[in-house]
């Protein structure tokens, strides 16, 4: 397995926003490609941000999800109007150690 943890730094006052847009629309998209293992929002740290972490069997899953995803109808218009509220975006691929539950 890999993971996908990305993090939107939003425009102040813009989270809330950003999470309804999720919820409304995004997540219906979304979800058919990519499972989504959690989000959270910052409470310490860096304000404004939204954490999301997906799961993928490989980076090559992951680029297969990711193309089909661009492709879904509406989805450029849902991305166009998210990336409004965006100062940056990261991402960051995990993979799990020994330890980890997540394997």
């Amino acid at each position: 397995m890999i993971y996908e943890l990305r993090i939107y730094t939003c425009r102040p006052g813009t989270v809330a926003k950003v999470l309804e847009m999720w919820q409304n629309e995004g997540q219906a998209m979304i979800e058919p490609y990519m499972k989504l293992v959690g989000q959270w929002t910052s409470e310490s740290g860096i304000a404004n941000q939204i954490y999301t972490l997906w799961e993928f069997e490989d980076l090559n899953h992951r680029q297969r999800a990711r193309k089909a995803l661009l492709e879904h109808p509406g989805f450029a218009d849902y991305l166009a109007e998210a990336r409004q509220h965006y100062i940056e975006q990261e991402a960051i691929f995990l993979s799990p150690t020994p330890l980890s539950p997540m394997q």
